[in-house]
């Protein structure tokens, strides 16, 4: 019991006392009024007791028999109970977005008015290379790049300041993007938009070497049919110039026929299994050595090594396209007395359509990039072959097509072996057969 109620307790007991004495003339009954009263008292102090109790803790329910303490203790703990189920709620609501915020492919970085972090995203740390205890540090002193230094200056609202190289690595590419989120925050966004530059590298790219392409025989165009207004000439003299544009017309043919092809490889779906045929390699094969024979040499040796009754499932025009384009190449690139071998087998339970030839061979720095469109090795002995710098663009994709891909290995001087590995389609044991052409 505190002091107050002690005091008060023996002013109340004290009056009745008096009162007791000196109306009723019985020291009795103030005797009996005094007990009543420390009774009283006694209860009260007993539900005190249990009030400071119950808020020790306040979030169980209070104890029914409180009595005027009752209502005050109910209230406090729906308060109470009202109060943890919102902070419990925030809570939740925080953990959820800062999960989201975590999962955004995109570095997300809140800053002070001041440009001070108070918060960033995991992928703040993949791009931009930021440490949660680089919170409460200005980003200018963590991003040095001068771009990135003038966007944090300026005040304007959703503002892109182009691309720079990601501080944790130069070969990624970011766009960083500024707007403000209140009168006292700002957030930065970093994209990674490496593919997307590669993409349209790829496009400038493919656009000038089509252009280069093309640049030579209409130029060679031109100049005949200027010649061809502008000076009287006799018919044999006629006969000739037509004879000279046929090469330069063939070849844009070519290039136009190629560019073709491979866009609608690109675009096209990847097959069914029900538009597949059954295709004998044999049988290809035979075909494209008919098809081989203008272009070899007369010391020219096409060895033919083939799996009779082996097929594969697949679209027949494109594996046919395929095959011929590495089969021209090898004839194309092979010396004087040089040996093509194609061959036709069973290889670790696939079957391996491989051309191998004996020309100058394959630098390792080319290998990776050898089936880009018009990339070439030797740009000046592949224009006087004849090549449109597309065939093994057009190979990549039928093979990709066909579940399979363009292996190459080669050694300067010795020559190279280009080889894909398709799966079965019917197989019947049979030996190799040897063929020389």
């Amino acid at each position: 019991m505190n002091l107050p109620q002690f005091v008060w307790t023996i002013l109340v007991a004290s009056t009745l006392f008096i009162v007791g004495v000196v109306v009723n003339q019985s020291l009795v009954g103030a005797t009996l009024a005094i007990l009543v009263c420390f009774v009283m008292m006694a209860l009260n102090l007993h539900r005190g007791t249990k009030f400071r109790a119950w808020t020790s803790h306040p979030l169980s329910m209070p104890p029914d028999d409180l009595k005027e303490y009752y209502r005050p203790a109910k209230n406090l703990h729906d308060s109470i109970r009202n109060s943890r189920d919102r902070t419990r709620s925030l809570i939740s609501t925080s953990k959820k977005y800062r999960n989201i915020a975590n999962r955004l492919p995109d570095a997300v970085v809140i800053l002070t008015e001041r440009k001070i972090i108070e918060s960033i995203n995991s992928s703040a740390t993949t791009l931009l290379g930021l440490k949660l205890t680089d919170i409460g540090k200005p980003l200018a002193t963590l991003i040095r790049h001068p771009d990135a230094q003038l966007l944090l200056q300026t005040d304007t609202d959703d503002v892109v300041w182009g691309e720079i190289p990601a501080p944790v690595n130069s070969n990624i590419r970011l766009e960083l993007r500024l707007f403000h989120v209140s009168e006292q925050e700002t957030m930065l966004m970093a994209r990674d938009i490496s593919d997307t530059s590669r993409l349209l590298a790829v496009r400038q790219d493919f656009i000038a070497n089509v252009s280069h392409e093309l640049r030579t025989p209409l130029t060679v165009l031109m100049g005949y049919i200027e010649s061809v207004f502008n000076d009287e000439l006799d018919r044999s003299t006629l006969l000739e110039i037509v004879h000279r544009l046929d090469a330069p017309a063939r070849r844009m043919k070519s290039l136009v026929d190629d560019l073709l092809t491979l866009a609608r490889l690109e675009s096209s779906p990847t097959p069914e299994l029900s538009t597949l045929s059954e295709i004998d390699g044999k049988s290809l094969i035979s075909t494209i050595i008919e098809e081989l024979q203008p272009l070899a040499k007369p010391n020219h040796r096409i060895v033919v090594e083939a799996q009779p009754k082996l097929s594969v499932r697949g679209i027949q025009i494109e594996l046919h396209s395929a095959f011929l384009n590495l089969a021209t190449n090898a004839l194309r690139y092979s010396p004087d007395g040089g040996t093509v071998t194609i061959k036709w087998c069973q290889h670790d339970g696939q079957v391996r359509f491989s051309v191998q030839d004996e020309g100058v061979g394959i630098a390792p720095q080319h290998i990776p990039r050898i089936t880009e469109r018009f990339y070439r090795v030797d740009p000046i002995s592949s224009q006087r072959t004849g090549g449109t710098g597309l065939g093994l663009a057009i190979v990549k994709h039928v093979l990709k097509r066909h579940q399979s891909a363009l292996q190459i290995t080669s050694n300067l001087g010795q020559g190279s072996t280009f080889y894909c590995d398709l799966p079965f389609g019917q197989v019947q044991e049979a030996d190799c057969v040897h063929d020389t052409i």
